[in-house]
């Protein structure tokens, strides 16, 4: 075997990690669906029973919502991603204090929040952009939305956590929890007992609270993963949360202060006809967004956890899969978005107004290039990209659509204003090309939009391949990874220990987790850093661990020799540095430390 060919020339299988995509995606695209379509339940009530002037209210009131949406995604996001870190880097002990601090920053933030807005909430809804004729309608809206805004934050929590813990699909279950209670309390606050604009204030917060409560209660059960413990390295886990969540909030934040400025726009250019439009496209976004945003965060905690493995091929995979499922999810939401505009607007009692079918196809254009956008910003600030997210998110999010916006009606065109975000997102694409081809240029180890480091790949000291779960091919596999020690002039007993390590912890593997299920791979790779040479064996199939085994056994055989296969383990174990196990994903990964010279 020519051993300095491209590492990935060796066959890997990638069925588990599409697997794990696929398992990810539904539940995140579902999740978020069930948040913005409460939103839209609450818009399509608020304007067939109250009225137009209900929806301009409840767009102008959005910034409100998106201050605490803002909060929660900066704490949660940020510490869900770096427990996903410590997953990665097999320093499972430090995810649970991110876990703990999430909690009781995002009780404190929110506070914070309520406390700021409803002391200055007469000069709060001036801000918004509130005109007199809707003033009554905004006041009522956005004051019980303080009040109960902790809620929304809150919300980030249980569904970010449970993704890392590897139980998507129940993060999505407190969405649909949501939604049903929403559609109770409207029918019973706005239809029912005629409260308006507080009734459909009422209904939102509510049944977020329902939905995070039993979102918490999932989180917490027996199932459970994380527990509440000692925060260690307390200022510095904040900086490291801010940090990393710094992309989700700055969005959010954007989000606030685009609708601000928007809406001084529109209402300038075209009249508060224009602002009830805006209130259906951001509806119509908000959907859009929950399904973009959902495919983005599927990647999520795979990559943090690949990405602290230092294995860019699974990363590869990930965003590669991750791609075609969304531009086909993304291309049927377009066309039906095209086809049934007429029907949106009907469905908001807004289909009188003359523009809205133009508006909502001109908008819908901006489907497909906003997902890939978003998908590489997600991945950016996942891979400790956080200043590359961060300016990429700005102009995404404001800079652009701004400027494009300004410019539509400064040429007189301000029918035209609904094709600016589009246009922003068509430049964004271009600075992510721009921006990491330049990067590429000055490192020659980055590749690609990606940016991964391939100095193990392509100064050969790094190799991946996949092995079916037969003794044959474990045999072969030893002697795969014998011909790479040797080619790298490795010990001879470095290279007796890894071959060794490969062969018999395989067959285990496939005794225990893989016999009964037919023709299954398990992956191996090997890293040399330094003196450390990493191996990594991962497989799915059922929950095995190799070193709790291995106690298990020893304990039970006291002062006698172990002769079964945990025998092999204790081999490995008295000769490797390191042997450490853990479950991501509904997969067993065992990582193996030898040194060079021990």
């Amino acid at each position: 075997m020519n051993m300095t060919q491209s590492r990935e020339d060796f066959e890997v299988n990638d069925t588990f990690i599409r697997t794990a995509v696929q398992k990810y995606m539904l539940p995140s695209v579902m999740a978020l669906i069930g948040t913005c379509v409460t939103t839209i339940a609450n818009s399509m009530i608020v304007g067939n029973y109250i009225g137009v002037d209900g929806l301009s209210a409840l767009n102008i009131s959005n910034p409100i919502y998106f201050a605490y949406a803002a909060a929660g995604a900066l704490i949660h996001v940020g510490a869900s991603t770096n427990a996903s870190l410590c997953i990665g880097k097999n320093e499972p002990h430090k995810a649970d204090p991110y876990a703990t601090l999430a909690l009781w920053l995002s009780l404190i933030f929110s506070a914070l929040l309520t406390a700021a807005g409803l002391l200055c909430f007469p000069q709060l809804i001036v801000v918004l952009g509130t005109t007199n004729h809707i003033r009554p309608y905004v006041s009522d809206y956005a004051r019980i939305l303080l009040i109960g805004g902790g809620s929304i934050s809150f919300m980030y929590y249980p569904f970010n956590f449970l993704k890392v813990d590897g139980r998507p699909r129940q993060g999505s279950y407190m969405f649909l929890v949501m939604f049903i209670f929403d559609l109770v309390f409207c029918l019973l606050f706005v239809i029912k007992w005629n409260m308006g604009m507080r009734g459909a204030a009422l209904s939102l917060v509510l049944s977020t609270l329902v939905g995070d409560i039993y979102g918490l209660c999932l989180l917490y059960n027996k199932q459970a993963v994380f527990t509440f413990g000692k925060i260690i390295d307390f200022w510095g886990s904040i900086v490291r949360i801010v940090n990393t969540g710094s992309s989700m909030a700055l969005n959010n934040l954007c989000n606030i202060l685009k609708t601000i400025v928007l809406n001084y726009i529109i209402l300038k250019a075209l009249s508060e006809e224009g602002l009830a439009v805006f209130a259906v496209i951001g509806t119509v976004n908000s959907f859009s967004n929950a399904v973009i945003s959902g495919i983005a965060q599927t990647i999520t905690p795979l990559i943090g956890v690949f990405y602290g493995e230092r294995d860019n091929i699974s990363i590869k995979t990930v965003v590669r899969e991750a791609m075609k499922k969304g531009v086909r999810m993304i291309f049927i939401m377009t066309v039906l978005t095209c086809i049934c505009s007429k029907w949106i607007g009907a469905a908001f009692a807004a289909s009188k107004v003359a523009m809205l079918e133009s508006a909502v196809i001109m908008f819908s254009l901006s489907f497909l290039p906003g997902m890939f956008n978003n998908l590489y910003i997600f991945y950016y600030f996942t891979t400790e990209k956080i200043a590359l997210a961060n300016v990429l998110t700005l102009f995404r999010s404001f800079v652009f659509i701004i400027m494009f916006a300004m410019c539509f009606v400064y040429w007189k065109r301000p029918q035209l204003i609904w094709l600016s975000f589009m246009a922003s997102e068509l430049a964004t694409a271009a600075a992510i090309f721009a921006i990491t081809g330049l990067n590429c240029i000055r490192n020659k180890y980055l590749r690609g939009l990606l940016m991964l480091d391939c100095r193990y790949e392509e100064t050969d000291r790094y190799l991946a391949f996949s092995v079916e779960n037969t003794k044959e091919e474990a045999s072969n596999a030893a002697k795969k990874i014998s011909d790479f020690c040797k080619e790298k002039k490795m010990s001879q007993r470095t290279t007796m220990t890894i071959s060794l390590a490969v062969e018999e912890m395989l067959l285990i593997i496939f005794e225990h987790c893989l016999l009964d299920i037919g023709k299954q791979y398990a992956d191996v790779r090997i890293v040399r850093v330094g003196e450390r040479i990493i191996l990594y064996m991962r497989c799915a199939g059922k929950l095995f661990d190799p070193i709790a085994y291995y106690r298990k056994r020893k304990e039970e055989a006291g002062n006698e020799v172990l002769i079964d296969d945990s025998l092999g383990i204790e081999m490995i174990i008295k000769r490797a540095e390191e042997v450490m196990f853990s479950r991501t994903f509904g997969v067993n990964n065992l990582t193996i430390v030898i040194y060079e010279n021990i």
